[in-house]
């Protein structure tokens, strides 16, 4: 994930490891963590898989690595984009793409959220028969938490539908 999320990143414009954590921690970092330690080894395996290059730029008084996006680099990021989200991937990073998605023509935009309302109203459906379940079982206060966390995740569902309808109208959130 951490790939992409580089890659999208210098799409916008070339920059050293330290501005593409930066832009990690003041852009995506509200659901998405990256360190030092993750990153400049992703930066490595992008630049020998020739998806970013590497060149020094001065600035200020000091010489820094800038990392910039190829080609190939930026196919891949986009191949990656306009593939449909996963709701029940158990990561919860559906966000990281949808962020990205001032990149692609209003059509696709829209045909990835559309699928991806309807992968969540799928997934609410489950956890309503999940809900079934529970509520068919004698002593449900044993069961508290559990059902708790059930219907954390049916307003979840709920919302991120409501979330999408809004953002495919472009409505004001």
């Amino acid at each position: 994930m951490l790939e992409f999320i580089v890659l999208g990143i210098i799409n916008y414009e070339d920059m050293t490891g330290y501005d593409i954590k930066k832009f990690i921690d003041q852009g995506i970092g509200v659901f998405y963590k990256a360190s030092f330690g993750s990153l400049y080894p992703i930066l490595r395996r992008l630049t020998e898989k020739k998806l970013v290059t590497m060149y020094e730029g001065a600035k200020g008084e000091r010489v820094k690595n800038y990392y910039q996006i190829t080609k190939e680099g930026r196919n891949a990021f986009m191949e990656w984009l306009v593939t449909p989200i996963q709701v029940d991937d158990g990561k919860g990073t559906q966000l990281v793409k949808i962020y990205f998605y001032d990149l692609l023509d209003s059509d696709t935009r829209r045909n990835l959220l559309a699928i991806y309302r309807e992968k969540n109203i799928q997934y609410l459906n489950q956890l309503y028969e999940l809900e079934k379940k529970f509520s068919a079982l004698p002593n449900k206060e044993c069961y508290y938490y559990k059902i708790s966390v059930l219907y954390y995740g049916i307003r979840v569902m709920k919302e991120t539908i409501a979330w999408c309808d809004d953002i495919m109208e472009r409505k004001e959130l």
